[in-house]
């Protein structure tokens, strides 16, 4: 077990424990050569000798480490340390999706949609990458303080390919998808599966199955039916639950094919909360339309009248009854010991519920078809026009069936794939089946203006004549204004902005007025109408450009003369000390505080060192500076004021004499404790010390 204090390979330094798993432990940490704070999953000590374990974990660095999604937790790094392996991961400063759940009960719908929606993308990244995560379940879920929701630990993460097959059943069991519980091949719709679940807790406040023991829990994942979602919580739009339910199916295949389709359905139900745009491969449907023209219609009431049919129908009912009644089921209890998710030979029961609805149907569906059979061979026979009862001539009746007939007697036909066609070719090609057509816009990504995006029933799907075909036309992408990220620090915007779907340039410029690493602007402008997967350039401050310039020799030239030097060269003077010297004459500078030649940065402050001449004075006192700083001091104008820098001034008055000794303008930290002078008499001087032009206090000195 590591300690606060310590560190791994001498770059990560252990703050505290944050978390506890069944194979690490995770600690937040600081990387010292990054200066950031990391989260770090060590494996468990008692683990770090089996060769087996430690293969697992750097499979799953490995698995992870090759993930770079706003919705997916980086791994930053992997390493050991003396036989402690780790995985340096991104700390997300937030609290766990379970734990959400539990404080607000159930998820408002728009934000279940959205963490949905997210929790998907991060699915779609790491199953494009060939990557199944085999775990995902609340706790397995970060939701950060900004509002963003990331996937982690990719514990289990295992990297698919089309010859795996897993021989234990991974994940959690609450969670757990069918194929997992019975520890048969699990793909990316194992993965939707759970997430289903995670939906399904997220909008109704618990999990569908509950149970004594795991084993109870798994073998209602295989043969349990749930309790639908709206059940529970009526006000679920109709196509969420349907999404939900589509996710949970207890064969993969009637599940979305990816976590894109997902995503795609997900996203509708914020615009069409009651479409039926969300299609359950072999779901029964709810129930059939059949438009009729109002001859028919009237037809069909007189052959009502006709009791001998209606009693052979009403006989037939009575035995399609008989047939319908089932044997009371027998609930088997299974003990957990006997449990084997693989004697399961993947035989789904009938739902007696279910087999009396389809029973129904087929009851309804005869009668119908029985009334239809009537009314054709009473239009053949003349029965309803121009024999027995008048009306239209035998040769105009004929050709009007022989049309009718072609159509009426054709049972169902396959719906087209209507995908980037514009409603009106859309539309004459549903007409030359005998379809309808329902149209409804909205915005996509990947479909042009005006062009069909999606479709329901699905291409391919066979339908009856006359069934209404729902299009969706494209309205373009869907647009929405750009934030402002002006001023941002250039990490948090380019997260901020590729968390909306948007890509990000990053481009580079010297400003006198940013910070450096500061966003300057962003093209196009903020508050500009944008589109996901549009490129956003954003500009960033590299501080203020730095320009160089060579240090002139101002040595030899008097005071005035240097300074006019140095401020030509873009320098500034920083006030003079001065020292005896026997090269350079009094009043000329003897030296300067950046060597001749030097280059230093345009603005630099240079101090300069005026000579007082040969040295022929024999007496020296030591002139010991108080501190002008922090104190009131009265200036010109009587008032008090308080330096933590100036101009400070040190004059010495000898004989009627007044030199100054010190002149420099100054931090208060820069102030000197004392500064030696001489003088040709042993006699005593006063010092006088300035700030700003201000005097401060003056003081006795003696020369020895």
């Amino acid at each position: 077990m590591l300690v606060p204090g310590m560190y791994l390979v001498n770059r990560y330094e252990i703050l505290e424990k944050i978390g506890s798993g069944g194979m690490a432990d995770v600690y937040k940490a600081k990387c010292h050569v990054l200066n950031r704070l990391v989260a770090i999953k060590v494996l468990k000590q008692e683990y770090s000798t089996d060769a087996t374990f430690v293969r697992k974990f750097r499979v799953e660095a490995q698995s992870a480490a090759g993930l770079s999604h706003p919705n997916i937790v980086n791994v930053y790094d992997v390493g050991e340390d003396n036989g402690i392996y780790f995985i340096v991961m991104e700390l997300v400063q937030g609290i766990t999706l379970k734990n959400y759940i539990d404080m607000k009960g159930k998820l408002d719908i728009r934000e279940a949609l959205n963490i949905s929606v997210q929790i998907a993308s991060g699915l779609s990244a790491a199953h494009d990458n060939r990557i199944i995560h085999r775990d995902i379940k609340p706790q397995n879920i970060i939701m950060s303080r900004d509002g963003k929701v990331k996937v982690t630990d990719f514990g289990i993460a295992k990297v698919a390919d089309s010859t795996t097959v897993t021989t234990t059943a991974a994940g959690t069991v609450h969670y757990i998808s069918p194929e997992q519980a019975r520890g048969g091949y699990s793909d990316e719709k194992s993965d939707i599966y759970s997430l289903g679940i995670t939906m399904y807790e997220m909008v109704t406040g618990r999990v569908p199955f509950e149970g004594e023991t795991n084993v109870a829990v798994a073998l209602l994942h295989i043969q349990g039916e749930m309790v639908p979602p709206r059940e529970l919580e009526p006000s679920i739009p109709m196509s969420f639950e349907k999404i939900i339910l589509k996710c949970t199916q207890k064969k993969p295949d009637r599940r979305y094919a990816s976590a894109r389709d997902l995503i795609a359905d997900l996203r509708k139900v914020l615009t069409h909360p009651d479409g039926e745009y969300v299609v359950i491969p072999g779901a029964i449907p709810s129930g059939r339309t059949i438009v009729m023209q109002e001859d028919d219609i009237n037809s069909l009431k007189e052959a009502s009248l006709h009791r001998n049919d209606t009693k052979i129908v009403s006989d037939r009912n009575k035995e399609e009854t008989k047939v319908q009644k089932k044997q009371p089921v027998k609930k088997v209890s299974v003990p957990e010991e006997d449990f084997d998710p693989e004697d399961d030979d993947d035989e789904e029961e009938v739902n007696p519920a279910l087999g009396k609805v389809m029973m129904g149907l087929g009851i309804g569906g005869f009668i119908i078809l029985a009334v239809i059979i009537f009314f054709i061979i009473g239009h053949a026979a003349g029965l309803f026009g121009g024999g027995l009862f008048g009306g239209k001539d035998t040769e105009t009746t004929t050709e009007s069936f022989t049309e009718s007939a072609s159509a009426e007697t054709q049972e169902n036909v396959p719906v087209p794939d209507l995908t980037n066609k514009t409603e009106d070719e859309a539309r004459a090609e549903l007409k030359d089946l005998g379809l309808g057509i329902n149209v409804q816009k909205g915005a996509s990504d990947e479909v042009e203006e005006g062009k069909v995006y999606d479709q329901s029933p699905a291409a391919g799907e066979k339908v009856d004549i006359h069934t209404m075909i729902t299009v969706y036309i494209s309205t373009g992408k869907e647009t929405f204004k750009l934030e402002d990220v002006t001023g941002m620090d250039y990490n948090q915007a380019q997260a901020q902005l590729e968390n909306k779907g948007l890509k990000v340039n990053l481009e580079f410029e010297n400003d006198d007025t940013v910070q450096k690493d500061r966003v300057i602007s962003t093209s196009p402008e903020a508050g500009s109408q944008v589109a996901e997967g549009d490129t956003i350039t954003v500009t960033v401050s590299e501080g203020a450009k730095t320009e160089y310039v060579n240090m002139p020799d101002v040595r030899g030239y008097d005071l005035d003369t240097a300074i006019s030097m140095l401020e030509d060269a873009g320098l500034n003077y920083n006030g003079y000390s001065s020292d005896y010297s026997d090269s350079y004459d009094e009043g000329e500078v003897m030296d300067q505080s950046y060597s001749p030649g030097k280059s230093v940065e345009k603005g630099t402050w240079v101090s300069l060192t005026v000579s007082l001449g040969s040295r022929v004075r024999s007496y020296t006192a030591t002139v010991y500076f108080p501190n002008p700083f922090g104190v009131d001091i009265i200036d010109e104008n009587g008032e008090a004021q308080v330096y933590d820098e100036g101009q400070v001034t040190v004059v010495v008055e000898q004989n009627g004499t007044t030199k100054t000794i010190y002149d420099r303008y100054i931090q208060a930290s820069e102030l000197p404790a004392y500064q030696e002078v001489t003088s040709e008499s042993g006699t005593s001087g006063t010092a006088t010390m300035y700030i700003n032009g201000n005097k401060f206090e003056s003081w006795s000195v003696s020369f020895q």
